[in-house]
């Protein structure tokens, strides 16, 4: 049965994503032909597209190859090896000391097990290889995303430099968060289908089966799904006074799609368990406390302004207009609010944002061959300088971490009580960890032991005595150092660049 997508009035002339009387995109061979005096260049808008695309990935592969190695990536490792030696997922806690009665739950154990498998075959080159090829997916698909909405030449390559920059700083840590900014823009992508052929629906639950067993923010996958559905439940009067398109009269197909996809976050080696524990930390107030980019961004980085500034000028520019998307319009504005409360959203912010930047009318004036030719040798220039930056051996660990102090405790055995952002090198040296990266798992007494002893707020004794520490390793000139270097229990064993050892004096 045949069924129509309601909507408002159809956009302004000239809008890039030229519609259908159901508010929904155009294909390209239904579109209008662009009168412009260009219309001759041998400088196509697919080229452009393309040029774009091309100096995105080179932007993250310059950034990724000149990177070095620190905190999560260790730990990640080390599970997927152990996952792979072991043929089964964690169960009891395998690299602590503290909490090796506790179970956790891997909720990225099919990254872990990915980037491990790549580091059989490829070695060190591996941890490139997964950032690369995970951020020009990533950008791949938001442009294929935003290509459905009408987008295309100037706008789309825009689009793709703009997301591949806003995804540095996620998709060059190796991690799984990574996979989940190509799934989301895919399911952004496979909506928008679903609006004239709902059979592209069935497809979303075997991609969240798939994102479930990658990375916990499948929980963002099935809400979205869930506004898709609330979107075509709302009333036809209301859609015409928000001045609203986009909107799915599929809500059978919805309803079916948002149920089979929840059942199949379900399908883990840790069955539903695995589902409820990312709900059960996305919903807890303390999960942020201690981790940087679960909290508030600092705006008096530039590169803060730089993310948050084109998100809010294109929702100011999307509303001006006398019709908007009501799906990209209601994810960029939430995620832009959930970005203000955590670092760690701005990346679906920005997929949002390059979905509903999609929408916008087309400038009057198109462009014409010599701005086309300066812009493409200006791109190709800045391509060249970027892939000059050089570069670091793979898998190079942070100048900061102390690895001379984990190479004397290679043959000095004992419980190591190091800093929070060294311990996760610590996994990797086969050392086990009173607390890393794996906030929660140590959530609780154990992790404020670690702060109260790190911050000097109690008598760090009681604590190492409890817990059989023989060695701490820490920052020199830090108050903890000082109080240790004073403490007649303590003595300083060796003493590298970054960190002191102290070892138990014997009794």
């Amino acid at each position: 049965m045949h069924t129509m997508v309601r909507t408002a009035r159809p956009l302004v002339d000239g809008d890039a994503s030229s519609v259908d009387n159901r508010g929904l995109p155009l294909t390209p061979d239904q579109a209008p032909i662009e009168a412009s005096a260009g219309s001759g260049s041998r400088l196509r808008p697919w080229m452009i597209a393309c040029a774009g695309f091309v100096f995105a990935v080179s932007i993250l592969a310059a950034e990724t190859l000149d990177r070095r190695l620190s905190t999560d990536v260790f730990w990640q490792m080390e599970a997927g090896q152990w996952m792979l030696a072991h043929h089964t997922v964690i169960g009891l806690d395998p690299f602590s000391y503290t909490e090796t009665h506790r179970h956790w739950v891997a909720d990225e154990w099919g990254s872990e097990v990915i980037l491990a498998s790549l580091y059989k075959v490829f070695g060190a080159a591996a941890y490139n290889i997964i950032a690369i090829v995970t951020g020009a997916l990533s950008v791949g698909a938001t442009m294929l995303y935003a290509r459905t909405l009408g987008a295309k030449g100037a706008r789309l390559a825009s689009i793709a430099v703009v997301v591949g920059l806003a995804l540095i700083p996620f998709v060059t840590q190796d991690r799984g968060l990574s996979f989940s900014l190509i799934l989301l823009p895919v399911e952004l992508l496979i909506l928008i289908k679903a609006r004239t052929s709902p059979a592209w629906l069935w497809s979303l639950p075997v991609l969240c089966l798939v994102w479930v067993n990658l990375h916990g923010s499948v929980f963002i996958g099935l809400c979205v799904l869930a506004a898709e559905l609330a979107w075509s439940w709302a009333p036809a009067r209301a859609i015409v006074r928000l001045d609203g398109v986009g909107q799915s009269s599929h809500r059978r197909w919805l309803a079916m799609a948002l149920v089979s996809s929840t059942l199949a976050t379900g399908i883990t080696p840790y069955g539903p368990r695995l589902m409820v524990y990312d709900v059960h930390l996305i919903l807890n107030p303390n999960f942020g406390q201690y981790i940087a980019e679960f909290q508030s961004p600092d705006f008096h980085s530039i590169a803060m302004y730089l993310l948050f500034l084109p998100a809010l000028g294109i929702m100011f520019l999307a509303f001006r207009q006398r019709t908007h998307f009501v799906l990209e319009s209601t994810l960029t504005a939430v995620f832009f609010l959930a970005a203000l409360h955590s670092v760690r959203v701005i990346p679906y912010l920005v997929i949002a944002a390059a979905g509903l930047a999609a929408t916008l009318p087309a400038g009057r004036r198109p462009w014409g061959e010599r701005a086309r030719l300066i812009t493409g040798a200006v791109g190709i220039g800045l391509m060249v300088v970027v892939v000059a930056i050089p570069s670091v051996p793979a898998g190079s660990v942070s100048t900061d971490t102390p690895i001379q102090a984990f190479n004397y405790l290679a043959t000095h055995p004992g419980r190591v009580f190091t800093q929070y952002e060294w311990a996760d090198y610590s996994i990797a040296r086969h050392r086990a960890t009173f607390v890393d990266g794996r906030n929660d798992l140590f959530m609780g007494t154990v992790l404020n032991d670690y702060f109260a002893v790190s911050q000097l707020k109690t008598d760090p004794d009681p604590i190492f005595t409890k817990w059989d520490v023989a060695y701490v390793v820490w920052a020199r000139s830090t108050p903890l150092a000082e109080y240790l270097d004073h403490d007649p229990r303590w003595h300083v064993v060796d003493r590298t660049p970054q960190a002191l050892i102290f070892g138990r004096t014997a009794s």
